[in-house]
């Protein structure tokens, strides 16, 4: 897998073929428009506080922002879409995460080998790069499904008890998000399916670890022999299928061709 880099996504885009500031020029602005943004302007209240939001039009769409203040100072800042951020710092990893691998073969004594200095960073980096990758593609999976479901779809989750209960992502998987759509992403891709399923249990096991409880000295081999040996690039192209499968074209790859990645850089102290 070559390319990392893909299209950040606002949240809402609305496509236009006309100029706002044109269309509005010969139109009077109502006093009470006028006085509202003045005060907006002045005073240190958020949109929200006024009710508003916020639209920041570019050439060919508008998308919304948000404000920010900060030392007094009012910022606006686009609403990115989260689904494709989460997904970008997963494939983001990926490139250093493969050569932190084939390090850590490289670097690690073999029973025939067993002379080789032993440095503890080695696997600490890989695993590092393992763990964000693979939190961040259960992160994409589950953003999208709670972007996606909504509420009344959510309110008709009831147990045997006649109660409403809080979904998990495989519920929202299986059953919620085909409800929503009308087709089952499972159905279409099994592979990539039980691939999204795996991402997701591994996921579970990094973020509550706890130590093997059999009688060994090695309480975490289990969970980091998995690690090791997990198909990255498969589980990458299946969320972002499962994604595209329901948002055709959410994640989508970034035409300039260059790729990104994250890297460990090192200052030495002064």
């Amino acid at each position: 897998m070559e390319k990392s880099h893909i299209i950040l996504k606002p949240t809402r885009n609305i496509e236009k073929n006309f100029d706002l500031s044109d269309t509005l020029k010969n139109i009077e602005i109502p006093i009470k428009s006028r006085e509202l943004a003045k005060n907006y302007l002045k005073n240190k209240k958020l949109s929200d506080d006024l009710n508003h939001d916020l639209l920041l039009e570019f050439d060919n769409s508008m998308i919304f922002g948000f404000d920010f203040l900060n030392a007094g100072v009012k910022y606006v800042i686009p609403e990115i879409n989260p689904t494709t951020i989460l997904y970008s710092n997963a494939t983001m990893f990926y490139k250093n995460l493969i050569l932190s691998r084939v390090n850590l073969f490289e670097k690690s004594p073999t029973l025939n080998e067993f002379n080789k200095p032993i440095d503890l960073k080695i696997f600490g980096e890989f695993f590092q790069y393992a763990s964000n990758c693979i939190i961040n593609l259960q992160a994409t999976v589950e953003c999208f499904s709670n972007r996606r479901i909504p509420k009344n779809i959510l309110d008709e989750c009831i147990d045997k008890n006649g109660d409403i209960f809080d979904p998990s992502i495989t519920h929202k998987l299986d059953t919620l998000l085909p409800k929503v759509y009308g087709k089952r992403f499972r159905t279409k891709f099994k592979r990539d399916n039980l691939r999204v399923r795996k991402v997701i249990e591994i996921r579970n096991e990094i973020i509550h670890l706890t130590p093997n409880s059999d009688k060994t000295n090695t309480k975490y081999k289990s969970l980091y022999r998995k690690i090791i040996s997990f198909d990255y690039e498969k589980a990458i192209n299946a969320v972002r299928n499962l994604v595209n499968f329901y948002e055709p074209n959410l994640i989508e790859d970034c035409p300039c061709g260059n790729e990104y990645h994250y890297e460990i850089i090192i200052n030495e102290k002064k």
